[in-house]
């Protein structure tokens, strides 16, 4: 590919000011890299330039030059004749930044014409379809990533920053900072699920998982909905499941469970009464209204699930993302390859990702299972508390989550429904009745206090429901 002269030239503006001013080579070591150079002997300085910076040696062409000379494998022909000229060619308090831009644009674009063209030379492989689609992507998304921005922000910049974030929760009608989960403790203690953070709800299997995150699922769509707000881009907010367990057919039952508190086996409906056949359609087309949208693609990678969020914001503001479980989740092949615990943190760190993209920028709730180690510890008495360390397969979890929670069933209690609010002393087959006690254990609190919140579970409508007791709830400090 032929060099462009004027690119050329502003690279040698750029090199000629980054010997001269200390000031230059930091903002151009923020934006560029030596391989966004057009000609690489200038990108060969700039390299040499940083290196010496990072250094913390002088740079300046005597430098450079010297540098070059013990390093025989990045000389070029005239090396020293050619820094001198660029040197030379300097001109004084030369404003680079616009500069410096436009030489990281026009290297991107370099990148697209390759990729273009590679695209149009790609022969599909049938039996390798989607990793080459996912390999595709990820070189796309290299691309127009690679714009380098300062990382640093100053103390004014913070501030401003917060304050509108303040101003927005001052002017709001919620309470609220984040999405709702619809019961008031976890609310008060996690103040809502909140834009940008990584939250699992772990548990062994059989617990309710999977009903409790519907049960979050349809209170923030609920919330959407009773808001009734314009954004100010002009689009719709959604809620956003992925399960790869259960099926959409499945998901709907539970929700029509949840939401009209109706049992939902088939065996039950077929002996509904007229009053419940009544509230069972109402259900069904309240649930129809509500903005969730469902994946229930069973063989997802995490990079599918990246792509398909990317996909959704481009025509919703997506204000939570439910993912049904991380677990069953694939990472791209040949980059974990072979190593189960590579391959988890891999997921978890891209998971952690999704969260902060600025596309998405919405709570993630991964549902994850617990090790078996839970179980080996409670031994024949009963019900071990779950810990950090028994998230399976990889201590990322643990790490890349801003928020971990567990649910568990409250070892002998059960819940009467005949008396409000009480918790009646069970023996260990509480366990097997159709209303539970489950305790939801916030475990990890990045920005917060942890605690114990007391739950209803009811099995046969895969509800949740709030204990308005005085001690259905301790915090932990």
């Amino acid at each position: 590919m032929a060099i462009d002269q004027s690119i050329e030239k502003l690279e040698i503006m750029v090199i000629g000011s980054i010997l001269n001013e200390s000031a230059s080579l930091d903002n151009a070591m923020s934006k560029l890299e030596p391989k966004d150079f057009s000609n690489n002997q200038l990108g060969i300085i700039f390299s040499v330039a940083s290196a010496l910076k990072r250094e913390a040696k002088a740079v300046d062409a005597n430098s450079v030059t010297t540098y070059l000379d013990a390093h025989e494998e990045l000389q070029f022909s005239n090396y020293s004749e050619t820094i001198n000229n660029i040197n030379r060619q300097f001109i004084v308090s030369v404003d680079i930044d616009d500069k410096i831009d436009t030489i990281k644009e026009q290297a991107i674009k370099r990148n697209l014409d390759r990729f273009a063209s590679s695209i149009f030379d790609t022969k599909i492989d049938h039996v390798s379809f989607n990793d080459q689609i996912h390999e595709i992507e990820r070189n796309f998304m290299s691309i127009i990533g690679a714009k380098k921005s300062a990382k640093f922000k100053n103390m004014t910049e913070v501030s401003e920053t917060y304050q509108q974030r303040i101003q927005v929760v001052v002017n709001s009608k919620s309470e609220l900072l984040g999405v709702t989960s619809g019961y008031q403790d976890i609310d008060r203690i996690l103040n809502g699920f909140q834009d940008g953070n990584l939250i699992i709800l772990a548990a062994r299997p059989g617990v309710g998982k999977t009903a409790l995150a519907l049960n979050f699922l349809i209170n923030a769509a609920d919330s959407i909905i009773q808001k009734n707000e314009k954004s100010e881009n002009g689009k719709k907010d959604v809620v956003v499941m992925f399960s790869l367990e259960m099926g959409a057919d499945q998901l709907f039952s539970r929700m029509v469970g949840i939401k009209g508190s109706l049992p939902v086996k088939l065996s039950r409906i077929k002996n509904y009464s007229n009053l419940e056949w009544r509230s069972f359609n109402e259900t069904i087309n309240s649930i129809e209204e509500l903005p969730i949208l469902i994946d229930d693609s069973s063989d997802l990678s995490i990079l599918d699930v990246q792509s398909r969020l990317k996909q959704i914001s481009n025509d919703y503001n997506i204000k939570l993302v439910v993912l049904d479980y991380l677990q069953l989740l694939k990472g791209p092949k040949g980059v974990t390859q072979n190593n189960r615990q590579q391959e988890v943190a891999f997921i978890s760190r891209t998971l952690k990702g999704i969260a902060r993209d600025k596309d998405i920028n919405a709570p993630v709730i991964a549902i994850a299972q617990l090790s078996r180690a839970i179980e080996q510890r409670a031994g024949v008495k009963g019900n071990a508390r779950p810990q950090l360390s028994d998230l399976r397969e990889s201590g990322a979890i643990e790490q890349d989550a801003d928020i971990v929670t567990f649910l568990q069933y409250k070892q002998n209690e059960t819940f009467d429904p005949t008396e409000e609010g009480s918790v009646v002393q069970q023996n260990e087959t509480s366990q097997n009745t159709n209303s539970v006690i489950v305790e939801f254990i916030i475990a990890k609190h990045r920005n917060g206090e942890i605690a114990n919140i007391n739950l209803v579970f009811d099995k046969t409508s895969s509800t949740f429901l709030p204990i308005t007791s005085d001690n259905s709830q301790n915090n932990i400090n």
